[in-house]
């Protein structure tokens, strides 16, 4: 990949408006004052976490729009937003130079390549052990959020920061983002620094979402027992979200309000004709609304629930995705009746039962007792529980549901094409994916 060089030897700090903690903007990340600091690491750590969250280029933004398109959860508007559109055709009209692709990997890239950055340089910043370990945490936590949300999307990612970067396969790439949490995890058995975690944005709550990384990576990774472990970790009564403000909007509320770029298609959560939603889950009113149109008068489907409002937090996890790896990880190790045990969480949880008052509150699971009829149910309900996460392109492909080259597709896409900005500036970047 292209190697990120200091652009200015200016140490520039921003402020939230709403708070009082810093975060570096990281185009300075190889300034040694950034480097030798205990005070400017913990800052790069928020500029990370912002680089992720915010923004119509970062990942939070990119992941959602890209998936949601390609997998047929959301509508485009306008045509003439030419990267949203090539996301809606996708196949082969979906260029090396869409804008979208290009903002999900060179962010997510610089994710990684700022978390790097911070996971060398503790040691040498800090001269007490807990608060390096403590830097440490975060840096190998979000430099496995980067490595396992790109795998998400392209066949191969480098794991290496250096010219020329030779390529890495999946489970290359998910070993890697374990054990980057692992050592996060190992790192917080021992406790976290007060130095660090008090100057630290806290709407995400490390700890947990160190666990939730870890149950979706091992469960992409087929290491079934491993995720199960994971999921039992997590305190479900303890949220952890991407947290904004009226300076820094949520990404999605902000851009989608515009009635101009892509938005809700309908309820169906891109479901074929056999998994639609029953027509009494409430979790289709939590998520879509039906409205005026502003722009033509008629009516037509809008994303609500993390989504209506430029204040909403948007969750790094949701209780209800942990309850579902569960469900999948039994059912694909043939354990049934304890997969069914975990569908039904999801399918009976109410309201007031979830953190976040998303419930479908249905009747439990009432299907045949076989593996396929189960993980078909279990889809469904990640797609319904999951809506506009990002996950939608993961799920079809490992469900195994219909591509692009199959009768009824579900997805215009496999993999994405690998950007130019990536191509022209590595020569091991690998041929693209046919579509």
């Amino acid at each position: 990949m292209k190697l990120f060089n200091i652009y200015s030897m200016l140490l520039i700090v921003f402020i939230f408006s709403s708070c009082d903690k810093e975060f570096i903007d990281p185009i300075n990340i190889s300034d040694p004052e950034v480097e030798s600091s205990v005070d400017n690491l913990t800052s790069l750590i928020n500029g990370i976490q912002k680089r992720y969250s915010t923004d119509r280029a970062g990942a939070k933004y990119t992941t959602v729009t890209a998936s949601g398109l390609t997998t047929g959860e959301l509508r485009l508007i306008n045509p003439g937003n030419e990267a949203e559109a090539q996301l809606t055709n996708g196949g082969t009209g979906l260029t090396i130079n869409n804008g979208i692709l290009r903002n999900l990997w060179g962010q997510l890239m610089l994710v990684r390549k700022e978390a790097t950055t911070v996971i060398n340089a503790a040691d040498g910043a800090a001269t007490d052990t807990q608060v390096a370990n403590t830097l440490k945490a975060y840096g190998y936590y979000y430099r496995a959020l980067a490595h396992g949300t790109l795998i998400q999307f392209f066949e191969q990612i480098p794991l290496s920061i250096e010219r020329n970067a030779a390529f890495n396969t999946r489970t290359e790439v998910l070993t890697a983002s374990i054990e980057d949490l692992e050592m996060a995890e190992n790192i917080i058995q021992n406790g976290l620094s007060t130095t660090v975690t008090s100057n630290i944005f806290n709407s995400v709550d490390l700890a947990n979402s160190i666990q939730a990384l870890l149950a979706r990576y091992y469960l992409m990774n087929q290491e079934y027992n491993s995720a199960i472990t994971a999921a039992d970790n997590i305190d479900f009564n303890t949220t952890s979200t991407w947290a904004y403000d009226s300076a820094i909007p949520n990404p999605i509320a902000d851009v989608y309000s515009t009635n101009n770029v892509v938005e809700a298609k309908d309820t169906r959560f891109g479901l074929p004709d056999d998994l639609l939603p029953n027509n009494n889950d409430e979790r289709i009113d939590f998520y879509i609304t039906l409205a005026q149109d502003p722009s033509t008068g008629d009516d037509a489907y809008f994303a609500v629930g993390f989504f209506e409002d430029n204040l909403d937090e948007i969750p790094v996890y949701l209780p209800g995705e942990v309850i579902l790896i569960k469900a999948e990880a039994y059912a694909r190790l043939n354990q049934l009746p304890q997969a069914i045990d975990a569908l039904n969480e999801v399918l009976t949880k109410t309201a007031s039962e979830d953190i976040y008052d998303l419930g479908a509150n249905l009747s439990a699971y009432s299907g045949l007792n076989e593996q396929q009829n189960i993980l078909e149910e279990i889809y469904r309900n990640r797609r319904i529980e999951l809506f506009m996460s990002g996950m939608s392109l993961e799920d079809s492909r490992r469900f195994g549901r219909p591509g692009p080259n199959d009768p009824n597709p579900e997805r215009n896409r496999n993999y994405y094409p690998y950007p130019d900005t990536e191509r022209d500036n590595n020569s091991n970047t690998p041929d693209d994916p046919a579509i």
